[in-house]
């Protein structure tokens, strides 16, 4: 019987494994920077429209491609960037990866105008994909199956900081310097990040005989820019207009041709045989609706704080950091004990509790006080925290390790696709019932009465969001056994290992 990976013959640990082991938690800082970079770039840039919008004098519609332009083109090259780690290596993607974001996102700073502003922030968005697909790679390579949740629960406490950072530092950026600096910032964070990723990031030989599948590359990202695209502009276009459904059958289109290419792929994309595995397409499937479930409060909340309380935009985003405060102190918690006990009860309680969370929100008042719109999203962040490592552990942990980076590209795939769906549907609700509230309402349209409009409208899509998240709680507990089976992916690392010459 052949040694395991990373063994010698005798059982002991090689040389080069033993020096990520011995290093594995400096290996986690680097993949934690990125996801602060990642995360923070995400949230940061929302608060600064509307002074780009001055800057440039454009249109609501134009400056909404600055965000859309980003979330599209890192939304659709994350399932081959994952390959690609395959490929080239996880290092090599990575450190290019922060390459190119940070100098796109000093180019961005320094745009001249928005059409070029938009143009690079397409290439950060390039750069974005590699940095996000790579990290959880990295993390399932380098810690054991022990230890696994732990490191994403502590690499989850960096997302938290860039969710709940980037509004209100956003905020003083703009105010006290100017938006430009919201991009500018990126480039010492970026340098660091890299010099600090080239040290202490173990450096791999790319997979022997591995090749990377062009045509299943261009017919993914095409489909999922189509679909992501429609998602996004729906509302704005109409459901029903030629161009979306023109966009939504091009989606399915591009798909069945991407499965029909990859099932006769000697070295596909992405390994069709790993959605057997219930683990991982449970999880995956969990992802998607707790992320549209989580994007429904967060892009609805403001609206609520903004337009029907009359907070500004400052104090919308302090009021808001209690969710990712709570998500950065739950994680590494939930992550640990998945570890111990498994991710199946832990993911569905957070499931079960982000529902409660949405539903508490439906009785929140215009009149609130403090306390009473913190602990509902301290259950929120409760929610989410508790079940983000557990799924992410469990889903890397399903696969054989040479596909670690297409499950991380795909995982990272699946967030961004129940953001934008989140996003998407919420938009829907309260533009569908916004009109409705009005007439229940009466009366003369005074300013009162668009508020309390509005809140019913958000209100009535924090339900349906919360019905999407009882579907969770059904997709996360018939993953299986709390602790995955090794079998089925035992079963893949051989045909995996079939496939090279």
């Amino acid at each position: 019987m052949a040694p395991a990976a990373g063994r010698a013959p005798d059982g002991v640990l090689d040389r080069d494994t033993q020096a990520v082991m011995e290093r594995k938690w400096l290996i986690l800082t680097s993949v934690s920077l990125g996801s602060l970079m990642a995360t923070l770039d995400g949230s940061i840039v929302n608060i600064a429209l509307p002074a780009i919008q001055n800057d440039f004098r454009i249109d609501l519609t134009t400056i909404e491609w600055v965000v859309v332009a980003y979330l599209l083109v890192a939304g659709s090259l994350l399932l081959p960037c994952g390959r690609l780690g395959e490929v080239l290596t996880f290092k090599r993607v990575y450190l290019v990866g922060f390459t190119v974001f940070t100098l796109a996102s000093v180019c961005c700073g320094a745009s001249p105008n928005v059409a070029w502003l938009v143009g690079f922030r397409v290439v950060q968005g390039v750069g974005a994909a590699m940095i996000m697909a790579m990290g959880p790679a990295i993390v399932a390579r380098t810690f054991p199956a022990s230890e696994r949740g732990r490191a994403l629960g502590l690499n989850g406490i960096s997302v938290s900081i860039g969710l709940s950072l980037g509004p209100a530092l956003g905020g003083v950026l703009t105010q006290v310097a100017t938006w430009r600096a919201i991009f500018l910032i990126n480039a010492p964070i970026g340098l660091l990040a890299i010099v600090w990723a080239a040290r202490v990031l173990p450096a791999k030989t790319p997979g022997k005989g591995q090749s990377f599948d062009v045509r299943g590359a261009a017919l993914s990202g095409v489909a999922l820019f189509a679909l992501l695209l429609a998602l996004s502009d729906g509302q704005q276009w109409g459901w029903t207009s030629p161009a979306i459904i023109g966009l939504l059958i091009a989606f399915v289109v591009l798909g069945a041709a991407f499965i029909v290419a990859e099932g006769g792929s000697i070295q596909p994309m992405i390994d069709l045989a790993l959605f057997r595995i219930r683990p991982f397409s449970a999880g995956l499937a969990s992802v998607v609706v707790a992320f549209s479930g989580l994007f429904t409060a967060t892009f609805l909340l403001p609206f609520l704080l903004e337009q029907g309380a009359g907070f500004s935009p400052i104090e919308a985003g302090l009021l808001l950091t209690p969710m990712p405060i709570t998500m950065a102190l739950v994680a590494p918690f939930s992550g640990a004990a998945s570890d111990r006990f498994g991710p199946r009860i832990l993911a569905s309680a957070g499931m079960a509790i982000m529902a409660l969370g949405l539903l508490s929100l439906t009785q929140l008042p215009l009149n609130f006080t403090l306390p009473d719109l913190v602990w509902r999203l301290v259950l929120l962040g409760l929610g989410q925290g508790l079940f983000m490592s557990p799924n992410s552990s469990a889903i890397l942990g399903s696969v054989p390790r040479p596909r670690l980076g297409t499950a991380s590209g795909t995982l990272a795939q699946m967030r961004v696709n129940g953001q934008v769906l989140g996003v998407a549907l919420s938009g829907a609700i309260v533009a569908t019932r916004l009109p409705v509230h009005l007439a229940e309402l009466g009366g003369a349209p005074s300013g009162a009465l668009q508020s309390a409009a509005l809140a019913g409208a958000i209100h009535d899509a924090f339900v349906v969001a919360a019905i999407v998240c009882c579907v969770g709680i059904v997709t996360s507990l018939v993953r299986g056994p709390s602790r995955p089976s090794r079998a089925e992916p035992a079963a893949l690392a051989g045909a995996v290992d079939s496939e090279r010459p």
